[in-house]
């Protein structure tokens, strides 16, 4: 009885949705990555990725804070566009750790101001112009307030969009209203919810952002899977929204699917097998189904190499 108690102990301290204690599955896509950007070109603290259709990729950079789009360059990718960054009132050096391409613009999750001190979790929206070299946000959300107090360098690391046409078929529930999700009580929020990954949380949030102003509403939270997330990335062919860790957890990534009004961990996967443990904090799906594959990206925070960038595979869905 006591062995059995012992036992019981230990399940419960075991976090619940969390898929680090899971035996990874191999990698589904090809064991080898491939370096994908020339050397030197982008240099350390590349943090986030986002598609804009097949051959154009954004990519932000944490210090100095800065916006890139890329652009296909044979089997890799070229910085055609970029932008240094500041917060709403053109001051500061936002720390953007994540990005994302929506219809309500380009958006970073952002942890802190690069100069000043402390936590802050800002979303920003940009209105990228080939004519600048900097770019002040066009609106502001700050969750600091809303959130579990973090260090500054363990806030926001990933964000993504999923329609509201995804989540009202998969019934998904909101924790704030207490039932189903209904994109109508949130009149301005434009026609999808925002997820952000909170590093030190192990945790994701989801917002209803207004999209005339900075008010905003959390319609709910879960488990990423790790004690760690780095980045999120949200696959519409296949339902999957992926949570990613680094080298903190070996590169292993996470999918979560909509099952029940929430979202859970559905499987965890090594990194290709020929890939080294590299500081990946970037992560993201092409659209496109070429051969049976399509094509991955990650960025390395750390440059390893000279090389930022490096692409492989998954089987598309």
């Amino acid at each position: 009885m006591r062995t059995l108690l012992s036992l019981a102990a230990v399940l419960l301290l075991v976090p619940t949705g969390t898929a680090q204690a899971a035996t990874p599955l191999k990698w589904p896509g090809d064991p080898a990555v491939a370096v994908a950007d020339a050397a030197g070109v982008l240099g350390d603290n590349v943090s986030g990725l986002s598609f804009d259709g097949p051959d154009v990729l954004w990519a932000v950079k944490n210090g100095p804070g800065t916006l890139y789009r890329l652009v296909r360059d044979g089997s890799g990718w070229r910085p055609a566009d970029d932008w240094k960054l500041h917060y709403r009132d053109g001051h500061g050096d936002p720390d953007a750790e994540g990005v994302v391409v929506t219809p309500d613009g380009v958006l970073a999750a952002t942890e802190r101001d690069n100069d000043g001190d402390g936590s802050l979790l800002k979303v920003l929206r940009y209105a990228p112009r080939a004519a600048a070299t900097e770019l002040d946000a066009a609106a502001e959300w700050d969750l600091t307030g809303d959130l579990p107090a973090v260090d500054d360098n363990g806030g926001f690391e990933g964000i993504a969009w999923i329609p509201d046409s995804f989540l009202t078929a998969g019934g998904f529930r909101d924790e704030h209203a207490k039932a189903p999700y209904d994109p109508a009580a949130y009149p301005r929020h434009g026609t999808g919810l925002y997820f952000l990954g909170l590093e030190d949380a192990g945790r994701i949030y989801a917002y209803a952002l207004d999209q005339t102003g900075g008010g905003f509403t959390r319609v709910a939270s879960f488990p990423a899977g790790f004690p760690k997330v780095m980045e999120l990335e949200f696959d519409p062919a296949s339902g999957s929204l992926w949570s990613v860790c680094d080298d903190t957890c070996s590169g292993k990534t996470a999918t979560l699917k909509l099952s029940g009004g929430k979202f859970t961990v559905t499987a965890t996967y090594a990194r290709p097998s020929k890939m080294p443990n590299y500081n990946n904090e970037g992560f993201a799906i092409t659209p496109r189904c070429s051969a049976g594959r399509r094509a991955v990206v990650w960025s390395d925070d750390g440059n390893d190499g000279g090389h930022a960038l490096r692409t492989g595979t998954l089987p598309c869905a």
